[in-house]
C-alpha cells in the first residue's frame, strides 16, 4: 500500500474542486481502499474547504483541536476530520496529510488513536512556529540525542528506551526513566572541553536519584553518517519496532520532517569521543535553589577539564538505566 505524496493529494483536492458540485455540499474521494480504515479527501462547498476525512468506530473522545490558524480537526465517534479553509497553505496542507495516512499504515491495534496522537504531536509544534527545518546548532543536538538513543538507552532500556527521550516535550533533561535522568551535550571538535547548560534546571537533580550528563564532541567527516541515515537506521532497528509510532511523534516534536531530510544530507557526522559524568554534591551547576528570588533563565558554560573526579564510563550509566528499568515494570 503505497502513501499518498503531498502532490498526489493537492491533485486529488484540485480535481474534485474543478468538477464542481452542489451549490451547499461536497464532493468526496476515497483513498487508500485496502486500508484498515475508510479515508476520503473532500472539497467543501461553496467556501472550498478541503477536508480529510477518516472513519472508522474506534471510542474516542469527542474534541475540536486547532491546529493553527485556519487549520482545524474535529472529533466525534471515532472519526476524525481534518479541515483547511482557502486561506491555509496549501502545501503545509497536503505535507500534514500524507504524514498523517501514512501514519494510518503503520502497524497498530487502534490506527484512529494512533493518528490523533500525531495530530496532537504536529498541534505542539505548530504552535512553536511553521517548521521551516532545523538549524544547523539544532541538528547537531537532535544526531547527538538520537546517538545516545541507539548506542547507550536502547541498549540499556529496550523497547522502554524510546518513551524515555523526553526532551522534545521540553522536559529539563533529554531521557527520564523513573528517578534516574541523562542530559545529552553534543559539540564540535574545537569545543571538545566546554559544555554549554541552557537552564538552571537542566542539571537539578532535585527529586531523582541519578542524573548523568553525557558530552560528546562530533566532527564533520566524509566517513560520518548523515542524519537521515541515523533516523532510518532506528526506524528499522527491531527494539524500536513496537513504539515507531510514539518515536515518529518524538522526532516531530524536535523539528524533524522528512519533508525536510535533503537538507540534510550533506552534514556527516562523526563520533570523536564521549564522556559521561555523574551529577552529584560538588559538580560545578547552578540549579533552582543557588538563583536569588526573581532571577531564571540562566545559562551558562561549565569547563569540563575540571570535572574528572565527576567522571564515570559508560558502563556505571547503563547500569542505572537497568535498575531504573526494572524498577518501573
Amino acid at each position: 500500500m503505497t502513501t499518498p505524496t503531498p502532490e498526489e493529494l493537492e491533485q486529488s483536492f484540485l480535481a474534485a474542486e474543478e468538477k464542481g458540485g452542489p451549490p451547499e455540499g461536497s464532493v468526496r474521494r476515497r483513498i487508500l481502499p485496502s486500508s484498515k480504515v475508510d479515508i476520503f479527501v473532500e472539497v467543501r462547498f461553496p467556501g472550498l474547504e478541503w477536508a480529510l476525512v477518516v472513519r472508522s468506530r474506534e471510542k474516542l473522545e469527542d474534541r475540536d483541536l486547532m491546529l493553527t490558524n485556519g487549520l482545524t480537526c474535529r472529533i466525534r465517534e471515532g472519526s476524525v476530520e481534518i479541515l483547511a479553509d482557502q486561506q491555509t497553505d496549501r502545501l503545509l496542507f497536503c505535507s500534514l496529510l500524507a504524514d498523517l495516512v501514512g501514519h494510518l499504515q503503520l502497524p497498530s491495534k487502534m490506527p484512529t488513536r494512533t493518528l490523533v496522537r500525531r495530530l496532537n504531536a504536529w498541534r505542539r509544534m505548530l504552535t512553536r512556529g511553521l517548521p521551516t527545518g532545523l538549524t544547523p546548532e539544532a541538528r547537531l543536538g537532535l544526531f547527538g540525542e538520537l546517538l545516545v538513543l541507539q548506542d547507550l538507552m536502547l541498549s540499556a532500556l529496550g523497547t522502554a528506551a524510546v518513551r524515555s527521550w523526553v526532551g522534545p516535550r521540553q522536559s529539563p533533561q533529554d531521557f527520564v526513566l523513573g528517578s534516574t535522568a541523562v542530559e545529552v551535550k553534543s559539540v564540535a571538535r574545537k569545543q571538545m572541553h566546554s559544555c554549554r547548560i541552557s537552564n538552571e534546571n537542566q542539571l537539578d537533580s532535585d527529586g531523582l536519584n541519578s542524573l548523568f550528563l553525557v558530552h560528546q564532541v562530533v566532527d564533520q567527516s566524509p566517513e560520518g553518517i548523515s542524519l537521515p541515515e541515523l533516523v532510518d537506521d532506528l526506524r528499522e532497528d527491531p527494539l524500536l519496532g513496537p513504539e515507531l509510532s510514539w518515536f515518529e511523534n518524538s522526532l516531530m516534536e524536535a523539528g524533524w520532517l522528512d519533508s525536510h531530510r535533503d537538507n540534510y544530507l550533506s552534514d556527516r557526522y562523526a563520533l570523536v569521543r564521549r564522556q559521561c559524568f555523574t551529577i552529584e554534591t560538588g559538580f560545578p551547576r547552578m540549579t533552582p535553589v543557588d538563583l536569588p528570588a526573581g532571577v531564571s533563565g540562566v545559562s551558562y558554560f561549565i569547563d569540563l577539564s575540571t570535572c574528572e573526579s565527576h567522571r564515570v564510563d559508560e558502563g556505571k550509566v547503563r547500569e542505572s538505566l537497568i535498575g531504573a528499568g526494572a524498577a518501573e515494570r
